[in-house]
């Protein structure tokens, strides 16, 4: 079982990292228009090509502050959000501090916060939101349903 403390530790290094987004998102050869992020509560159906973990629920809220805000299934968590043109730059982020059981549970979370302070990259395609490292890789998907 994962010692909660050690957990805790591992939750405040993941969002002590802070992304970096430089540059313009957008040139003049490319004309595709900025999809809105802010709206609707994003719910996470997959993390790295895995489903959600059954009775957790992860979120994602975008505001136009730049700012998003959601549940990682466990601990609530902030940080800034940055996103222009099919790119994003998301952290630092801070959260709440809870240890959650069972275990899997816990490591859902981190893997969740270590994909989202990685993400550089985002589309919207009707309800669905993906987020990775690239536009053809991603490694979260939401629904706004």
């Amino acid at each position: 079982m994962l010692d909660w403390r050690r957990g805790t530790g591992v939750v405040v290094a993941v969002m002590g990292l802070s992304g970096c987004f430089s540059g313009n998102a957008t040139s003049p050869s490319d004309p595709t228009p900025a999809v809105s992020l802010v709206g609707p509560t994003w719910r996470a159906t997959s993390i790295g090509g895995q489903p959600v973990l059954s009775g957790t629920t992860i979120t994602a809220e975008f505001s136009t502050e730049d700012r998003v805000a959601g549940t990682s299934g466990c601990n609530r968590y902030f940080g800034s959000a940055k996103a222009e043109a099919g790119r994003i730059a998301m952290g630092p982020f801070g959260a709440t501090l809870m240890a959650c059981s069972p275990e899997n549970v816990m490591t859902q979370e981190f893997k969740y916060l270590a994909a989202l302070e990685a993400a550089t990259s985002y589309s919207v395609s009707g309800d669905e939101l993906r987020l990775g490292p690239s536009g053809a890789d991603a490694t979260l998907v939401f629904s706004s349903r």
